[in-house]
C-alpha cells in the first residue's frame, strides 16, 4: 500500500463515521483539490491514481463498515468523488488525457463495478457518471 493509499484508508476509520458519512466527506474533500492539480500539471496517472484509490476504499467500506445504515438519502462521500470524477472527465474531453492512463483508468473503474457495494447499492454512484460518459 502507497503512503497515499494509507492516508485515503484513514478517512475510512470507523471513529469518522456519522450522519450521511460526513466527516469522511469532509476528509475526503483536499482530494479534489488535489486531482484537479495534478490534471493541470499533466500528471493524469496521479489524478487516476489517487481517483482509483479513493473509490477502492469506499466500495471496501461502505459494506465492511456498513455505511448503508448512515444515511437515509445523502451519501456525502459520493458527492465528493463525484466531483473528482467530473475533473477527470472534463480532461478526457479536452482531449489531454493520455491513451495509457485512459485505459489504466477504464480497467479500474471496470474492476469496481463487480464490486458488492456497486452491485447491490449502486456505490460509488460516479460509476453511472463513468458509464454515461463513456455512452
Amino acid at each position: 500500500m502507497t503512503n497515499g493509499k494509507n492516508k485515503i484508508e484513514a478517512i475510512f476509520s470507523e471513529r469518522n463515521i456519522d450522519e450521511d458519512c460526513d466527516t469522511i466527506a469532509r476528509l475526503l474533500s483536499p482530494y479534489r483539490k488535489t486531482i484537479r492539480e495534478s490534471l493541470n500539471q499533466g500528471s493524469y496517472a496521479e489524478a487516476a491514481t489517487i481517483l482509483l484509490e479513493v473509490l477502492e476504499s469506499l466500495t471496501y467500506h461502505f459494506v465492511e463498515d456498513e455505511h448503508y445504515n448512515y444515511f437515509d438519502d445523502m451519501y456525502s462521500p459520493d458527492y465528493v468523488c463525484q466531483d473528482m470524477m467530473e475533473a477527470i472527465i472534463s480532461s478526457i474531453k479536452s482531449g489531454n488525457f493520455p491513451a495509457a492512463e485512459l485505459q489504466w483508468l477504464k480497467d479500474g473503474l471496470e474492476k469496481l463495478k463487480h464490486t458488492e457495494a456497486y452491485e447491490n447499492y449502486g456505490v460509488p454512484y460516479v460509476l453511472d457518471v463513468w458509464e454515461r460518459f463513456l455512452a
